[in-house]
């Protein structure tokens, strides 16, 4: 009965030990995806000071009170797509209109 006694203590500690071991290892992984968390958290917060930072600039360059020529540089091409799509919000409103003075007939169930 001593060896049947010694080999179920080695089986219950080694039970624990594994034990032991995944609640470790879990507490590890639960720790690193707290970090990550944590970490995509300021990073976003970070990305919405840059588009804050971007926003103050980009106003100073309209206002023409913007003196760095690299920052000028990068406001230009925001301009240009502003434009375009000042100039497609135009087009958009045009055909819309233009639907609803014929009766958008397309819009109407059968109608084509």
């Amino acid at each position: 009965m001593t060896a049947a006694r010694e080999l179920l203590d080695r089986v219950v500690r080694s039970v624990r030990e594994g034990a032991t071991s995944v609640a470790r290892e879990s507490e590890r992984l639960a720790r690193l995806a707290r970090v990550r968390l944590e970490i995509g958290t300021l990073q976003a917060r970070l990305e919405e000071r840059y588009t804050d930072i971007g926003r103050v600039v980009h106003a100073r360059y309209r206002a023409g009170t913007l003196q760095d020529p690299e920052l000028s540089a990068l406001c230009q091409p925001a301009e240009v797509l502003e434009s375009e799509i000042r100039r497609l919000e135009g087009e958009l409103a045009e055909l819309r209109s233009a639907e609803a003075a014929r009766g958008a007939p397309e819009d109407r169930p059968g109608g084509s």
